[in-house]
């Protein structure tokens, strides 16, 4: 099966090679070992966010086209290059939603079967996002949420939630972080460095609790776009002392560490799917602190697994760490009752994302 799979985060090039990020690259790799030929397809960005999974050297085939500057007219090009690819295809796998959505309508136009990997909200009800729903061969999830959505707007069975994109399973779980709050509490924010992370909020709530004199660090792990604003403003606020910048941590066994190594994890979020950071600190015993934005609340619960945040809200995040410091035994409590709440989902008996792509196209 020749499969083209158009992921919704651009191409890195890094010296003559082309990268992506880690999970998408090992999931391509999966499904070629299923015995598929996948092709990946994007547009090539210079950036500092560097992804680490080298495409060509892992026996995939890639096509990508640099971006233009004019935003339009670099859209209408990327879409007409990708005709021909869609040809040469027997599967069009898009994940969704981004820019590339409406490669989906071009295979509706030329009668290629198209899957959907919906791991965001942003678009998810309107009228043009249920067409493609109604159209596709086949749509997995990140979150029954949005299974349950897709299958309502569709009249049909035809989303799945699937396993989580993360190479960990029941046997991972790690028991709860206990460790000591005496000392410095440790804050870990690991995500992508951009605006609608709520980066900059949580940065602020920093202020304040050193303004109130709290004796705890924020680790920031990852890299993106804003982290030249997060750096003004922790240079603005005087809270170097307060924050450590890590860049994006890609080795399993660090990413680990720095879970257990935490007290709690933070995910202030603007929007999302699920994400894999949440399933990570709930394996690795370490409590979660999170807005309930997309498929986070059908999850999570606020004191019982979790600790609940507002979207945009500095305040809540400041009072939110207070309850944390000050109640490190319920804190421990929510941690066990969130290992409970994943245990079944990263099941190992579960198909993995490449095995029920595979499994669902097979016959095509």
């Amino acid at each position: 099966m020749k499969i083209l799979l158009i992921d919704n985060a651009s191409l890195t090039p890094v010296n003559s090679a082309l990268c992506c990020e880690p999970k998408t690259g090992e999931f391509a790799k999966e499904l070629q070992a299923l015995g598929n030929e996948v092709t990946m397809y994007g547009q090539i960005v210079e950036s500092e966010n560097i992804h680490a999974f080298n495409i060509q050297e892992n026996g995939i085939n890639v096509v990508g086209h640099h971006r233009r500057k004019l935003k339009i007219f670099n859209y209408i090009l990327l879409y007409l290059l990708i005709i021909p690819q869609i040809f040469k295809s027997d599967f069009i796998y898009i994940f969704y939603p981004s820019a590339f959505k409406y490669i989906s309508i071009l295979c509706f136009i030329f009668n290629k079967p198209y899957g959907l990997y919906v791991r965001g909200e942003m678009g998810l009800k309107n009228g043009v996002s249920s067409f493609i729903y109604k159209k596709a061969y086949k749509v997995f999830t990140v979150t029954d949420y949005f299974t349950t959505l897709i299958n309502s707007l569709s009249k049909s069975n035809i989303a799945e939630t699937i396993r989580p994109m993360i190479n960990l399973n029941e046997k991972d779980i790690m028991p709860v972080n206990k460790k000591n709050i005496s000392g410095i509490f440790k804050v870990l924010f690991l995500a992508r460095l951009e605006e609608d992370k709520g980066v900059k909020e949580i940065l602020y709530a920093i202020y304040k609790l050193k303004k109130m004199d709290y004796n705890l660090k924020l680790i920031l792990v990852g890299d993106g776009g804003y982290k030249k604003e997060a750096m003004h403003i922790i240079d603005k606020l005087d809270i170097s002392d307060f924050v450590e910048l890590k860049g994006a941590i890609y080795d399993i066994d660090k990413v680990k560490n720095m879970y257990l190594d935490s007290n709690v994890y933070i995910l202030p979020t603007y929007h999302e799917g699920f994400p894999r950071t949440l399933y990570e600190a709930m394996i690795f015993g370490t409590p979660i602190i999170t807005t309930f934005v997309g498929g986070i609340p059908y999850l999570m619960r606020d004191k019982f697994n979790c600790v609940q945040i507002k979207v945009k809200s500095v305040e809540s995040i400041v009072n939110a760490l207070i309850y944390s410091i000050n109640n490190h035994e319920k804190m421990l409590d929510y941690a066990k009752n969130a290992q409970t709440t994943v245990k079944p989902i990263i099941n190992s008996t579960r198909l993995s994302h490449a095995e029920a792509l595979h499994n669902a196209i097979h016959n095509i």
